[in-house]
C-alpha cells in the first residue's frame, strides 16, 4: 500500500509539471523569447523589401538648401525605433497601423557641423530595418508586427560603425533627423570625390558650397585630396 501511494504521488507530480510547461514560442506566438536562441529568430523572420520616392536635387545648391542640418560625423552605435511616420515621434494611442514603420536609427559623434546647431553627438534615422543584422533588436522593436517581417528599403546606403560619413539630414521641430533621400543624404568621406546618381555632387562640393577654406580644413584633416 506505502509503495502504490509512492507511486501515485509520483505520477501526481509528473502530470502537474507536464501542465504547467509552456512552449514560449508557440504559446505567445512570439518571435522573441529571452530565452530564444538569435539564430533561430533570425530563421524565422521574414523580409519585405519595398521602394520608396523622396525628392531629389538638381544641384548642390538644391541639396543644402533641402537639408536643415549637414555634418560630418563618425557612426558609433546602431539601434532599431519604431515611429509614427507622420510625426517623427513614438507611436501614440491615435497612430494607425499604417503609420507605424520601423527605422534604423544612427547614433554619431560629430566632427564637423556645416550647417545647423552644432552638436557633439546627435542621432540619425533611416526607414525600414537592416538584413540579417541584429535581427532580434529589430524584432523586439516590432513587438507583435514582427509577424508582418520586417521593412527593408529598396536602394538604401550601406551606413556602418565606426566609419565616417557627411550627412545631409532634414529635421522637423525636435524630431531625430532624416536623410533628404537614400542617395542624397549620405556620403564616404573617405572618398569625398564620389558622386551621387542623383545631381552628381560629391562630399568635396558639398563642404566646398560653404567655403573653400572649409574643404582645405578637411584635406589637412584627412591627409589632402
Amino acid at each position: 500500500m506505502k509503495i502504490k501511494l509512492i507511486l501515485f504521488i509520483t505520477l501526481v507530480l509528473v502530470l502537474s509539471s507536464c501542465s504547467v510547461y509552456k512552449n514560449p514560442i508557440s504559446e505567445d506566438h512570439s518571435l522573441v523569447d529571452n530565452d530564444t536562441d538569435d539564430n533561430l529568430i533570425a530563421d524565422k523572420v521574414t523580409y519585405n523589401s519595398i521602394s520608396a520616392d523622396w525628392p531629389a536635387y538638381e544641384d548642390v545648391e538644391d541639396l543644402v538648401e533641402a537639408g536643415n542640418i549637414i555634418l560630418m560625423g563618425k557612426v558609433t552605435d546602431i539601434s532599431f525605433q519604431v515611429l509614427d511616420d507622420r510625426t517623427g515621434e513614438p507611436p501614440s494611442e491615435e497612430t494607425k497601423e499604417a503609420d507605424r514603420s520601423l527605422y534604423t536609427i544612427y547614433d554619431v559623434d560629430v566632427i564637423r557641423s556645416y550647417k545647423g546647431d552644432f552638436l557633439e553627438t546627435t542621432k540619425v534615422r533611416m526607414l525600414g530595418g537592416q538584413e540579417g543584422f541584429r535581427v532580434d533588436e529589430q524584432v523586439k522593436a516590432l513587438g507583435e508586427d514582427a509577424q508582418k517581417g520586417i521593412t527593408i528599403i529598396k536602394g538604401r546606403p550601406e551606413i556602418l560603425i565606426g566609419e565616417s560619413y557627411l550627412f545631409v539630414l532634414y529635421q522637423y521641430e525636435d524630431t531625430i533627423p532624416t536623410l533628404v533621400n537614400m542617395e542624397q543624404g549620405v556620403y564616404d568621406v573617405n572618398d569625398p570625390l564620389e558622386k551621387d546618381w542623383y545631381s552628381f555632387v560629391s562630399a568635396k562640393d558639398i563642404i566646398s558650397y560653404f567655403g573653400e577654406d572649409k574643404w582645405d580644413e578637411f584635406t589637412k584633416e584627412n591627409g589632402g585630396w
